[in-house]
């Protein structure tokens, strides 16, 4: 594996994984284009080319510390200043700290309990700790060149062990199979998964042991499930990407980014999911009358 050790600056030269890259760097990197961006292509090249502006949110300060929690509880602890006494982000003492330490690094008292709670959740449950605590990389950013298209890809993998087991966390509502499988397909996680498996494998030549998936429902009692998505949810999200590269490759050559196709007037109507309810309600209905 071609192993780069972050530092500021770091010219970065595809195929390679790049170690204690800050997420923010990350994410901001130009020249490469990642699985999130890529589903927005495949709602419309315009929906990529011009995102509305996004302010940073609570929920992307708590995901941050609870991706540090579960997969690196000593640096969290280290890191993160924890107001287990605060109330709330209006009283004087988080006003204080968040003075001193800024305040994507402090907690109050509710989002303590979360975090500290699945945490202490996941760490609890025998399987998913035997997975977490493996040796490997947390955080590990990974730059590659599709070889069909030659477009720079990244991707970054929430832990990579050293034995070659994709660790991905993911917070739900619901952690049960049905429920969660509902949320593959609603976020695109098959994507995910088939696209950071191929640059694995662009990038080291090999393949990946493993790709696992460990959901952890958001409220107590943080309920957690390991899972690994199918061949055939593979298959789709690999055809999924391939599409979305494809186009935007095409529309990066040509400089055109369109958004939905032009008509006049098409014809739409329920979704064939209701209508087939609305006929076995039919149906029951007139069995129930004979």
């Amino acid at each position: 594996m071609n192993l780069v050790d972050y530092h500021k600056d770091l010219t970065i030269n595809a195929p390679c994984y790049v170690a204690n890259m800050p997420n923010e760097e990350y994410q901001k990197h130009k020249g490469s284009v990642s699985n999130s961006q890529l589903k927005l292509v495949l709602r419309s090249p315009a929906h990529f080319k011009f995102p509305p502006e996004k302010s940073e949110t609570r929920n992307k300060v708590l995901g941050s510390a609870l991706h540090m929690a579960c997969l690196e509880p000593d640096l969290f602890y280290k890191t993160y200043t924890l107001l287990r006494s605060a109330k709330d982000r209006t009283t004087s003492e988080y006003k204080e700290a968040k003075k001193e330490h800024g305040e994507e690094l402090v907690l109050v008292s509710s989002e303590c309990a979360k975090v500290e709670g699945i945490m202490n959740a996941l760490y609890k449950n025998p399987a998913i700790r035997k997975i977490l605590e493996l040796p490997g990389h947390n955080e590990l950013s990974g730059f590659s060149a599709d070889p069909d298209t030659g477009v720079t890809c990244r991707h970054r993998f929430d832990k990579l062990t050293h034995c070659g087991i994709a660790i991905d966390l993911k917070t739900t509502v619901d952690a049960r199979p049905d429920a969660f499988s509902r949320s593959i397909l609603a976020y695109g996680y098959n994507i995910q998964n088939a696209f950071y498996e191929d640059q694995y494998n662009w990038i080291t030549g090999d393949f990946l042991q493993d790709f696992v998936f460990i959901a952890i429902e958001s409220e107590s009692p943080y309920a957690a499930k390991l899972y690994r998505i199918d061949e055939d949810s593979l298959l789709i999200g690999r055809e999924s990407y391939r599409k979305a590269l494809d186009a935007y490759a095409y529309c990066f050559e040509m400089d055109e980014w369109p958004a939905y196709e032009d008509q006049e007037i098409e014809e739409i109507g329920i979704p064939s999911w209701a209508v087939k309810k609305h006929e076995n309600d039919l149906i029951e209905s007139f069995q129930f009358t004979e």
